[in-house]
């Protein structure tokens, strides 16, 4: 592999959260460092609220993103948007290749997140676009004055939920359990009072109905089926860790996490691991910049000593 002639101290591959927290730390520890990362702000920024952030009562994913990312650039880190292909170690050096370009570097912080799960029913890759969301904050402009529906029982459901009862006409949430364990008490009294907002609980989306695009779906519930006329539907049943490349470099998983240690070490010396991508138990926007920063600060250490 031919490479650059700049070497980096560090190169995170990631710009959500943790990403952006590390970068900001290793800018400051004066390392020499490059984020790579497909979507500026990750999944994050697809947030309806932040509600739990510390310094902002509320504020909207994408807006605290773009803060998080201005704060990055002032410490002039740079930001390539460009998918990495493959990350392989020759002699003391990490070599990642991208679609665009090759880099160099001594440390890796793998803080690529995840990505949305699908319901994995038959047409919904077709329906992607016309009819099927996985981003609300996204795409609920579209739906102004329409019925759509929401999947899903987590915080972002609800959430979804919210923020499409203040545009649609209605709005089914549609839970194959029988009670919002996993949600915040917070936000499934604001769904409890929306009456724009019907739960159906114990209910699954069994087939998508529509030719071009979606014109409604069947639902069944306690054994039976029934047919609801919508314009949307918006799939919010969770996400799964980005973990191709963690794979290929034979990290130690678990489950399917990437295992970190206290200092966010993986198993293979020189690669960190921050983020949702982790086996860290808390998946939080706050969490993730904490996993980041941390993983910043031990790689300075590490640098200083072997100079």
């Amino acid at each position: 592999m031919a490479i650059k002639k700049d070497i980096y101290d560090l190169i995170i591959v990631g710009a959500g959260p943790a990403g952006l927290a590390g970068a900001v730390y290793a800018a400051r520890y004066q390392l020499k460092v490059l984020i790579i990362g497909q979507i500026p702000g990750g999944i994050a920024g697809t947030a309806h609220k932040v509600c739990n952030f510390p310094s902002y009562p509320e504020i909207k994913g994408m807006e605290l993103m773009m803060k998080m990312i201005e704060q990055v650039k002032k410490n002039k880190v740079e930001i390539k948007q460009e998918i990495v292909e493959n990350i392989q170690k020759e002699n003391d050096l990490f070599e990642i290749k991208t679609n665009k370009e090759e880099y160099a570097t001594k440390k890796v912080i793998l803080a690529m997140g995840t990505k949305r799960r699908k319901l994995g029913i038959k047409d919904e890759e077709k329906f992607i676009g016309k009819g099927v969301s996985y981003c609300a904050t996204c795409d609920a402009g579209f739906y102004k004055g329409k019925i759509v529906g929401v999947v899903g029982g987590s915080d972002a459901a609800l959430t979804a939920a919210l923020l499409l009862a203040n545009i649609s006409k209605k709005v089914y949430l549609i839970y194959r359990k029988s009670d919002f364990v996993r949600a915040e008490q917070a936000w499934v009294k604001q769904v409890s009072n929306n009456k724009k907002i019907q739960v159906l609980f114990d209910t699954e989306v069994k087939t998508l109905l529509g030719d071009k695009k979606i014109s409604g779906i069947e639902v069944e519930t306690k054994n039976k089926k029934q047919k609801i006329d919508l314009e949307g539907i918006f799939i919010e049943i969770g996400s799964v860790p980005n973990t191709k490349l963690a794979q290929k470099l034979g990290l130690t998983l678990e489950k399917i996490q990437i295992k970190v240690d206290k200092e966010q070490k993986t198993n293979v010396e020189g690669i960190f691991a921050a983020g949702d991508i982790t086996n860290n138990v808390f998946k939080q926007i706050v969490t993730a910049c904490a996993e980041g920063s941390i993983a910043a600060y031990v790689i300075y250490k590490e640098l200083k000593s072997e100079e």
